[in-house]
């Protein structure tokens, strides 16, 4: 470990601690963790990714590392409706031997399962979706965005900005994927978010990775309650020695691993973390639901 890096982010992550106090108690008012909502939430299979360079997303791995990387996306039923949580990449890809190089053979993408294929094999329409939320808006999480016209849409402000901006592109979003000729309702959320309004399923707003990055509470009866991380962590080594993307928003993203942090700590939840292959194939998939 490179010790003066180590200090530096030792460092942000006290300072963030101390801010901590304000955030849990907004979130307070609106994250439970008893349980008490009947809830099913089912993995799907929404694409895999082989990087052939893990230094991209943490500089204190060898470059040239390779990792292949889960890419799922979660569906969360409620009593008072359906969330999608992220779209994949594109079903367009389903059939591609080789799958599809992406940024000059960095990264490999295929699909072995399309996202309708799954909702179909649990009697779900994509018009059925109610609410879709997008941990952000990189191309590896909006692929089948197009299919889920008639939900309303939730992510944040900052988010929607930059995705939207003329620079997108330059900064990992592929515009044609939610930029579309018919018009979507868009909640453009400004932080923290009860989705069905009883504390069970919490956007949580953890900025850093991008502009509008946000991560999942859900507090299912049965297993527990988990935080779905997105992209505040790729795979379990970032996690467990708080590394990031050189590209990343440096204090941000510290701000929001110390957040998540207190809030496991807090009620206790198990943090699934969104890319790592390990724990996405050891994760039961649909027609399975967790409760």
């Amino acid at each position: 470990m490179k010790l003066p890096l180590f200090i530096s982010t030792l460092t942000l992550m006290l300072s963030a601690t101390t801010v901590m106090a304000n955030d849990l108690s907004s979130l307070s008012t609106s994250i439970s963790s008893h349980g008490n909502t009947p809830l099913k939430l089912y993995v799907l299979d929404c694409g895999r990714i082989d990087a052939r360079d893990l230094s991209l997303f943490n500089p204190n791995i060898k470059k040239g590392t390779f990792k292949a990387l889960a890419n799922p996306c979660y569906l969360i039923q409620h009593e008072k409706g359906l969330l999608l949580w992220d779209t994949g990449l594109s079903d367009q890809l389903y059939g591609l031997n080789n799958g599809i190089e992406v940024m000059d053979g960095a990264f490999n993408m295929s699909v072995v399962k399309t996202l309708a294929s799954q909702l179909d094999e649990i009697k779900v329409k994509p018009t059925d979706i109610n609410y879709l939320a997008f941990s952000h808006l990189h191309n590896d999480h909006t692929g089948n965005a197009k299919l889920f016209m008639d939900a309303t849409w939730l992510m944040q402000e900052p988010e929607h900005a930059m995705a939207h901006s003329e620079h997108a592109k330059n900064y990992g979003y592929s515009p044609q994927d939610y930029i579309l000729d018919k018009k979507v309702n868009i909640t453009k959320l400004t932080g923290d978010h009860d989705v069905f309004g009883d504390g069970s399923v919490v956007i949580i707003a953890t900025p850093g990775h991008s502009a509008g990055h946000q991560s999942l509470f859900v507090d299912l009866p049965k297993t527990g309650a988990v935080v779905l991380s997105g992209d505040l962590y790729h795979f379990k080594e970032n996690r467990d020695n708080y590394a990031m993307p050189g590209w990343n928003n440096k204090k941000q993203t510290i701000h929001s691993f110390a957040l998540v942090d207190n809030i496991l700590d807090q009620t206790q939840a198990a943090l699934w973390i969104h890319h790592d292959l390990d724990e996405f194939s050891a994760q039961q998939k649909s027609p399975y639901f967790y409760q």
